[in-house]
């Protein structure tokens, strides 16, 4: 655990850091910075599209769907710049903790989504013939945490049963934990940030540590030290803890807590958001302005950090819980005149339609923060960086071709599953309407925005260690993975190594995803890119797929067959870094072995793929 001792020295090296930090930058403002986080948002569900051939854009037919709906989306790609090709984990927690702690998510091991305290089995863990690792299901950690102790949980009722968050830090009134499922540490750059002098703010969705799927109006315990974001540096905590979606969109419905239902967001009861229906994205808004605002006003010169995380674009989708009164006319498909058909060839029902009026919220969303960095004059000061946490919902009820061009969606292993939009703009920094193909990944956030502070990245004794115990194979150093695409976005080069060579992005998903259907497109995996080449590796039968992302952006033809040489080369990278970075592999239930390196598996072990053919 982290003891009230290490958090005042904490505390106090912070203090210290902020002289420093000011210094750093011989006098000059260190940059606001703004990260806009959207859940579950495909690449082409924006007006703006991130598809180019022989170097001009291309419309999408989900583009055109999108039409008029995300405008300040459009403003913001016109500021900045547009990367093509960037890339989270397929599913939210791996996203987010690689986020948060600079590792890929075959390192820091949870590789899989997130919830209760010890809750490895809360899903299937098994099929294909296999079943998952002892992987990170307690979540991503922070520095210091033991696998017993105390903690305070990041949310409480008072008497009235309105929420409050109780001291960060203080030992009263904290519940004891007991981890016995495994999890990783981790130094999280927001921490890094606040030592440095900034003011770090989280609103929405964190989704790192364990703790308790109920409402906390229910039920407080168990829970665990990374339930809270301020454990991993953030002063302010809005309606954050350790769920990964909302129980309910509706602010009649107290975003779930009318019922106690699982996943009800929480601390969001003093605003009369309730009364007034004010929908969770909107609540959310506001509150992230209001906190800014305050900012401004008390240290207009100290420079902040805004994790907008929105619960938005995330399931449900439904009427009753989804459904959107400000954006929509009707609760009646055919009569919404603010949500007409588009017409445009595709499934149009009430999911769809809901799913829309989330797209049309978030955007609503991004455009209220631009604006208010205008109006407090603060807009040259600030970078901004737009991403999502994994791709596009494709099953649950949304279109089989949901991220067409792209194959399948979240929970995949084809692009459709891990794509993601990227828009980054800083005034005076990054050139206006400008754009990038380079390949850049999840955990490259970490050194990237610290570079843009000025802060520099920790050295390697720095970084946490996981304690003896947690995992069979002896304590899990953090290292650095990412690394940074600033000077990208800068215009100093155009790719991320300096040597201008192409570098290899690792997927790792061990585990059987519970939400999505069987079969080797959503389970048991890993996958590699390298230039224009990306290898699959199916764990459930140790099969290659090969794909020539530039001519075959929909994989749909595997040249595995025919290109021998490649699967070689590429699967023997893969081996290389999944044993570097301490991969677990999945178990064969009929052996109990694991599942053997993608470099130990005879060739040829695979068969084209069907052929497939995805509508833009």
């Amino acid at each position: 655990m982290v003891s009230r001792r290490s958090f005042l020295g904490l505390l106090g090296a912070g203090v210290g850091a902020l002289a420093a930090g000011r210094a750093l930058g011989q006098g000059s403002r260190r940059p606001n910075i703004v990260l806009f986080m959207v859940d579950d948002m495909g690449w082409q569900d924006t007006s703006v599209p991130f598809l180019r051939r022989n170097g001009q854009w291309v419309r999408t037919r989900l583009n055109a769907r999108y039409a008029g709906r995300t405008p300040s989306m459009e403003r913001l790609a016109a500021q900045g710049m547009r990367f093509t090709e960037a890339y989270a984990c397929a599913v939210c927690s791996p996203s987010r903790c690689s986020l948060m702690s600079g590792m890929n998510a075959a390192r820091h091991r949870v590789t899989d989504w997130t919830l209760g305290v010890d809750q490895a089995n809360r899903l299937s863990t098994s099929g294909e013939g296999l079943r998952s690792p002892r992987w990170g299901a307690n979540g991503l950690q922070p520095q210091g945490t033991e696998k017993t102790g105390s903690c305070q949980p990041p949310w409480r009722v008072d008497a009235q049963g309105k929420y409050y968050q109780p001291t960060f830090g203080a030992a009263e009134g904290a519940y004891a934990y007991n981890l016995s499922v495994p999890f990783t540490n981790a130094l999280a750059f927001p921490e890094l940030l606040r030592r440095a002098g900034y003011r770090t703010i989280h609103v929405g969705k964190a989704h790192w540590g364990s703790g308790t799927p109920k409402s906390y109006k229910v039920q407080a315990t168990p829970t665990s030290p990374g339930a809270d974001p301020r454990a991993f540096g953030f002063e302010v905590n809005i309606a954050g803890a350790e769920r990964g979606g909302p129980a309910n969109y509706r602010g009649d419905a107290q975003y779930g807590n009318a019922t106690n239902a699982d996943f009800a967001t929480p601390g969001l009861d003093e605003n009369n958001y309730y009364e007034d229906d004010v929908f969770l994205t909107d609540a959310l808004t506001d509150m992230a302005l209001r906190e800014v605002r305050r900012t401004h006003a008390a240290e207009p010169d100290r420079p902040f950090y805004l994790y907008m995380a929105h619960y938005a674009v995330h399931s449900p989708l439904d009427n009753a819980r989804a459904w959107d009164r400000s954006r929509s006319d009707s609760e009646e498909v055919a009569r919404d005149a603010r949500n007409p058909n588009p017409n445009d060839g595709l499934a149009w029902n009430a999911t769809e339609r809901n799913y829309a009026t989330l797209i049309e919220g978030m955007d609503a969303s991004l455009g209220k923060l631009l604006d208010l960095l205008e109006e407090l004059g603060v807009a040259d000061d600030t970078l901004v960086v737009f991403m999502a946490d994994n791709g596009g919902l494709s099953v649950s009820g949304r279109l089989a071709n949901a991220n067409a061009p792209l194959r399948a969606g979240k929970g995949s292993c084809y692009e459709g599953g891990t794509r993601e939009p990227l828009i980054v703009a800083w005034p005076g920094h990054v050139a206006p309407g400008s754009v990038s193909e380079e390949p850049v990944i999840i955990e490259d956030f970490y050194p990237t925005l610290l570079e843009a502070a000025g802060v520099p990245l920790p050295a390697q004794a720095e970084l946490a260690e996981t304690p003896e115990g947690v995992y069979a194979d002896g304590p899990l150093r953090q290292v650095l993975d990412g690394a940074s695409f600033l000077p990208v976005a800068l215009g100093r080069r155009s790719t991320v190594r300096s040597d201008g060579a192409a570098r290899p992005l690792l997927w790792h998903y061990p585990n059987k995803w519970g939400e999505g259907p069987a079969g080797k497109a959503y389970n048991y995996y890993s996958a590699l890119r390298l230039g224009r080449w990306k290898l699959i590796y199916q764990h459930s039968d140790q099969s290659f797929e090969l794909y020539d992302l530039p001519t075959d952006l929909s994989e749909s033809r595997n040249l595995a067959a025919e290109r021998p040489e490649e699967v070689d080369r590429l699967r023997r990278e893969m081996g290389r870094l999944l044993r570097e970075r301490g991969a677990q592999m999945p178990i064969v239930q009929a052996t109990g072995a694991a599942v053997p390196w993608p470099d130990e598996v005879s060739l040829p072990a695979a068969s084209a793929a069907p052929g497939l053919t995805l509508r833009n």
